[in-house]
């Protein structure tokens, strides 16, 4: 059973309490504080979370697309079972219940999971359409190879959205003045908790639409090749040129078929972050509805 806790929770960068003008006992009954398991384990789930390269580079070796996206979610996954175990803290209950704006925190989430389960269905669209691109190069159907690309950008571009309204609910307004110090501390970090999933997801969604658009770049390249060289290519096979042609529609088919296994190793990932969304706003919803 929780009982009192010492302290207050005090992210990197925030400004502390004057410890001259409080008396060390003023809030023995406040939110535990960072020495606490469950806050100290959510503030290093935030760190960590926000320590994963957003953009990985050449300079620093980074792993294969689909191992970075899906270590993102792993992060988001991982950061929400803390604040779970936070939200179970009764103290940390009893802040919250009277918070008037804790409806900004039930909004975040409702918007945070209304993009991750638009992206489970845009991320089955691209697998969908991807498979389609593949088999046209390889039957060598330009009419239907086109089509597919065609749908393929259609769900990119909604990949895209979702990753700017992402990265708008990062852009949380500041606390209004006056809070109460233990208010202020708790808010604190849970925004900052939104905050680091927001722009996290966003990293993802845009990280899952790269990997996807140069797959199409591929297939898009492999046609171009094969509608301008047309039958005379096929039948010079022993040319430099031909085999470079098929060269290139083997390193499209190969893209494509790696693009399709990333969205499909992604799989898990994403529903476990839904599912975690998804019963935290329900775990807020529930200690700010008062019981009947």
């Amino acid at each position: 059973m929780v009982v009192a806790f010492r302290g207050s929770i005090s992210l990197p960068g925030s400004p502390n309490p004057s410890e001259a003008n409080k008396p060390r006992h003023a809030r023995s009954t406040s939110l535990p504080s960072l020495s606490h398991p469950a806050v100290s384990h959510l503030h290093g789930q935030i760190c960590a979370l926000r320590s994963w390269p957003l953009q990985p580079d050449g300079r620093h070796s980074p792993p294969p697309a689909g191992e970075w996206i899906v270590a993102g979610f792993t992060g988001i996954g991982r950061l929400h079972d803390a604040l779970h175990d936070l939200l179970r803290l009764p103290l940390a209950r009893d802040r919250l219940r009277p918070a008037p704006w804790a409806d900004r925190l039930l909004d975040a989430f409702l918007r945070l999971a209304d993009a991750h389960g638009s992206f489970r269905s845009a991320a089955l669209a691209l697998r969908q359409h991807l498979s389609e691109a593949r088999a046209a190069t390889r039957r060598h159907d330009p009419g239907r190879l086109s089509s597919a690309l065609r749908a393929h950008r259609r769900a990119e571009k909604a990949l895209a959205r979702l990753a700017s309204a992402a990265k708008d609910i990062a852009r949380h307004p500041p606390l209004a003045p006056g809070l109460p110090a233990d208010e202020a501390e708790i808010a604190d970090i849970l925004r900052e908790a939104v905050a680091a999933t927001a722009t996290a997801s966003a990293a993802v969604f845009a990280g899952v639409a790269a990997v996807s658009s140069a797959a199409e770049t591929a297939a898009a390249s492999a046609l171009k090749g094969s509608s301008t060289v047309g039958t005379l290519m096929r039948l010079s096979s022993t040319t430099k040129k031909a085999a470079w042609e098929s060269e290139r529609e083997t390193a499209a088919l190969e893209r494509l078929e790696k693009a399709k296994e990333c969205i499909e190793g992604l799989e898990k990932g994403s529903e476990r972050v839904l599912r975690s969304l998804m019963n935290n706003r329900v775990s807020l919803l529930n200690i700010l509805s008062p019981s009947l």
